[in-house]
C-alpha cells in the first residue's frame, strides 16, 4: 500500500494538533475522520459548510430570552474582571505604603484586607472557571496562565514582606500581619491548584476543541441540532469514502495512526490493534466534553 501524499500528511499533522485528545482512545477513536478529512480537503470543506448552516439555523431561531442570557454574560463577564481587579489590589493596597504611606495603607493595618482580597479573588476565580474553560467568556483570551500570573504575585510578595518589611510590623500585635500573610498563602496555593486544573482542562480540548463545532452558536442548548446535522453528514460522506476508494482511506488511517504513534498519544500495541481492526465502525462528529455553564 503506497503512502499518502505530503499535503495529506501535512493536513493529519494539522488536525491531531487541533484536536487536543485528551488520551489514547479518544484519539483511536477520531482516526478515521481525521483520514477522510485529510485525504479528501473537498470533504472537509463540505463539513465546514454543514456546521456553517446549522449554526446559523440555530442562531436565525426567536429567542425570547437571549436577553437576559446575554445579561447573565456580562455578568459573569464583569466578576471576572472584578476579581482580576481585587487581585492587583491586594498587593497595592499595602505596597502603596512603602512609598506613600498613611495610616490607612500601613503594612499593620492593611495587611489583613489585602489577604482577605487576595482569597475573594482566587474564589470568584474558581467559581467562574467552569466558565472560562468552555470559552463563555472570552475563549481563548481568557488563559488559565492568569491564574499562575496571580499566584507567582501573591507568594513573591508573600516572602517579599517577611524578607524585606518585617521591620514595619507592630512587634507586640504582629497577629493582623501574620494572618494576611498567610491569607496570601493559601490564595497562592490555591491559585496554582486552579491554574493546574484549568491548564488540564484546556489541553483536552474544552476551550478549542469543544468550541470548534458549538462556537458562534449564540445558545449552547442548540448544540445538540449542530450535531445532529454533522452526524448525518458523516452517515454520508463516511460510507461514501470508503466504497469509492478504500485504499487511499486506509493509507490515509495508517498515516494517522503513525503520527499518533510518533507523537506518543497512542502506543506501539494500540497501532497494531487498530490496524488488525481496519474497519471503521459508525460514523458521527466526534464529541467533546463542554464544561460550559450556564
Amino acid at each position: 500500500m503506497s503512502n499518502p501524499p505530503a499535503r495529506t500528511i501535512d493536513r493529519i499533522a494539522y488536525l491531531v494538533g487541533e484536536a487536543a485528545y485528551p488520551d489514547a482512545r479518544a484519539a483511536l477513536d477520531d482516526s478515521w475522520r481525521v483520514a477522510l478529512l485529510a485525504a479528501y480537503p473537498a470533504a472537509a470543506k463540505e463539513r465546514a459548510r454543514v456546521r456553517r448552516a446549522a449554526v446559523r439555523a440555530a442562531n436565525a431561531r426567536p429567542r425570547p430570552d437571549a436577553t437576559s442570557r446575554r445579561a447573565v454574560t456580562r455578568r459573569y463577564r464583569a466578576l471576572y474582571i472584578a476579581a482580576i481587579v481585587l487581585g492587583a489590589t491586594a498587593i497595592g493596597l499595602v505596597a502603596v505604603s512603602a512609598r506613600w504611606g498613611g495610616p490607612a495603607l500601613r503594612l499593620q493595618t492593611g495587611m489583613l484586607l489585602a489577604g482577605a482580597l487576595a482569597v475573594i479573588a482566587v474564589a470568584v476565580f474558581t467559581w467562574l472557571e467552569p466558565r472560562r474553560a468552555s470559552g463563555a467568556l472570552w475563549g481563548s483570551h481568557a488563559p488559565a496562565v492568569l491564574y499562575l500570573f496571580f499566584a507567582v504575585l501573591w507568594l513573591l510578595f508573600a516572602a517579599s514582606v517577611v524578607l524585606f518589611r518585617w521591620d514595619e510590623v507592630d512587634r507586640y500585635e504582629p497577629w493582623p500581619v501574620v494572618v494576611g500573610l498567610l491569607l496570601f498563602c493559601l490564595a497562592g496555593a490555591a491559585a496554582i491548584v486552579l491554574w493546574r486544573r484549568a491548564a488540564r482542562a484546556d489541553r483536552q480540548g474544552r476551550l478549542a476543541a469543544a468550541r470548534a463545532v458549538t462556537r458562534d452558536l449564540r445558545d449552547v442548548s442548540d448544540a445538540a441540532e449542530v450535531y445532529a446535522a454533522l452526524d448525518a453528514w458523516w452517515m454520508r460522506a463516511g460510507p461514501s469514502a470508503v466504497a469509492s476508494d478504500p485504499i487511499e482511506l486506509e493509507a490515509a488511517r495508517r498515516a494517522v495512526l503513525a503520527h499518533l504513534r510518533a507523537s506518543k498519544l497512542i502506543t506501539d500495541r494500540d497501532e497494531r490493534l487498530a490496524l488488525d481492526g481496519a474497519r471503521p465502525g459508525a460514523w458521527r462528529e466526534r464529541r467533546v466534553v463542554d464544561a460550559r455553564g450556564d
